[in-house]
């Protein structure tokens, strides 16, 4: 008896303990890291050598703290592939700088708006009239024919004035290099100025030549002058871009799939499309384009950190929205990432990241 009693506690002693199939293997869901989508946008996100930084990034990885999750980061290359990768579930969040829109609430949901923004222009800086303008400009109003009918005149008056000095003017060059030249330099001298240092040609008819020729050198001068000056005065208002409604005309610089390219195909503007806002600027610097239409936030952060390019924006801020992440519709994590935002936002540290990221612009 005592060895079947020794016997039993031995089996209850050593007997393994039983371990919930849960807690075997992988960890638990609350533990697992979330899939973040996000698209290289600056300022909102940056990639360095330290990985991803950036405004969205910075309010996230505060968000994730409060969540108690990690963090995967899954790089798209446009918002549209970011979104429908939301959409789809692939991702858990969406975060850059996403504006919410009517259009993609049918694609995706979106958590409580962290910023406030909209659309506004960016402009070369330097907007007077260029040489080519000018030109052009000439040409295209029948200015260049007469200038070109002048220059002939010019060039008769002078064969002319020789002929006569060789014919009169005992002391005049006699090689013909130097006549020329001096003929063409009494010539320019009454077209530019009305006044002459030459002597005249003898005889009543060449004063009256004389005086004609003066007339005829104020006239040109002042024909020059007003064409020209036209010229200038219509390229400069033609160029003039103040805001969103001087852009019909003006060719525009877009990045697909963001708002502000939304805006230009809604208003039938004529865009060009870069890949990004580098590339964007650097045709606007080099007047490929007259403007670049993109959300404020980014067109100020990237010109304030570039104050060696000559570029400013123009005009109001509009199309007026709201940043926010983009969640898969009906998302379980949408109540507690909005819950972070408030927080966020009450203790000040939304405030202090914007003001780190943007400054006063707004």
């Amino acid at each position: 008896m005592k060895i079947q009693v020794i016997a039993v506690m031995l089996a209850v002693l050593f007997q393994p303990a039983i371990v919930p199939c849960s807690a075997v293997g992988q960890p638990s869901s609350a533990q697992s890291p979330l899939k973040v989508g996000i698209y290289v946008h600056e300022p909102f996100v940056l990639q360095t050598n330290q990985g991803y930084q950036g405004f969205s990034v910075d309010l996230w990885k505060e968000i994730a703290g409060d969540l108690g999750r990690r963090s995967d980061f899954i790089s798209y290359p446009s918002i549209p592939d970011l979104l429908q990768a939301v959409s789809s579930g692939k991702v858990d969040v969406g975060a850059s700088g996403i504006f919410v829109t009517e259009e993609r609430l049918k694609l995706v949901d979106f958590s409580q708006p962290f910023l406030h923004g909209g659309l506004q222009v960016m402009v070369h800086e330097k907007r007077g009239s260029s040489f080519i303008k000018i030109w052009n400009g000439l040409r295209e109003s029948g200015h260049l024919k007469i200038f070109g009918l002048g220059i002939c005149m010019i060039l008769v008056a002078t064969i002319l004035l020789t002929l006569a000095e060789r014919h009169w003017n005992q002391e005049f060059h006699p090689d013909w290099a130097n006549g020329i030249a001096e003929s063409f330099y009494h010539v320019m001298s009454i077209v530019m100025t009305g006044k002459s240092t030459h002597k005249g040609l003898p005889g009543p008819w060449g004063r009256i030549l004389a005086a004609i020729w003066i007339a005829f050198g104020v006239g040109v001068v002042a024909y020059i002058t007003s064409s020209v000056t036209s010229i200038m005065t219509i390229n400069s208002l033609e160029n003039i871009i103040k805001g969103p409604e001087n852009l019909p005309g003006h060719k525009v610089g877009i990045i697909p799939g963001t708002v502000g390219a939304q805006y230009c195909s809604n208003h039938h503007l004529d865009t060009t499309s870069f890949t990004s806002l580098p590339d964007a600027v650097n045709a606007l610097v080099w007047r490929q384009v007259d403007a670049i239409v993109l959300d404020a936030m980014t067109l100020q952060w990237y010109d304030n950190s570039h104050p060696e390019l000559p570029i400013t924006e123009v005009g109001p801020i509009f199309e007026k929205k709201s940043y926010a992440f983009a969640l898969p519709i009906a998302s379980p994590l949408r109540h507690e990432i909005n819950q972070s935002i408030l927080k966020q936002n009450e203790s000040g540290f939304l405030e202090t990241l914007r003001k780190n990221y943007f400054g006063n612009i707004q």
